[in-house]
């Protein structure tokens, strides 16, 4: 995507592409949501495609931010960005297409490498910094969810030097 930057619109929680062009480039790469004449991404991909320049993002004022304006700007809104950017950063750059896992508790939901136009996502992603407790119910509960749509649950544990382990929970019969 050595193309010229996409122009994209800031909008509360999301970012909107309205460009044809753009909307389609994006898209085809299982970036966003596709609505009828636009295409809405997140704050977390919004941060990754600035990264990688294929987007820029205009304020409500129509000046472009920077990364770290919009870093900031969506850090008010998530405090948990910090993380979830680096895990989200890490899986779209091992080559896998990553989407929102809001409607199964998780992250993410993550899909193979191989086929991203698939429908069903194989993973579920759950995300969390190595300085915060979680407790085992809580973990229970996300593997129970995993195993009821028929997914498989990654938890992706961060430290504090950016560092990302990830780990595959599951039931074990015995």
């Amino acid at each position: 995507m050595a193309k010229k930057p996409i122009i994209a619109k800031l909008s509360d929680d999301r970012v909107l592409i309205f460009n044809r062009d753009g909307i389609s480039r994006l898209n085809a790469k299982g970036y966003g949501e596709l609505n009828d004449n636009f295409l809405s991404i997140s704050l977390v991909e919004s941060l990754y495609l600035v990264s990688k320049n294929w987007i820029k993002v205009k304020s409500k004022k129509d000046r472009f931010l920077s990364f770290e304006e919009l870093y900031d700007y969506a850090h008010n809104i998530d405090e948990r960005l910090c993380i979830k950017y680096l895990v989200y950063k890490d899986l779209r750059n091992r080559g896998y297409t990553v989407k929102t896992g809001l409607k199964y508790g998780s992250d993410y939901r993550l899909y193979s490498r191989e086929n991203i136009n698939e429908v069903h996502s194989e993973y579920l992603v759950k995300v969390f910094s190595e300085d915060r407790p979680c407790a085992i119910s809580e973990l229970t509960g996300f593997v129970r969810v995993a195993h009821s749509v028929r997914k498989k649950l990654i938890v992706a544990i961060v430290d504090d030097d950016g560092d990302i382990v990830y780990y595959n929970m599951g039931y074990l019969r015995l």
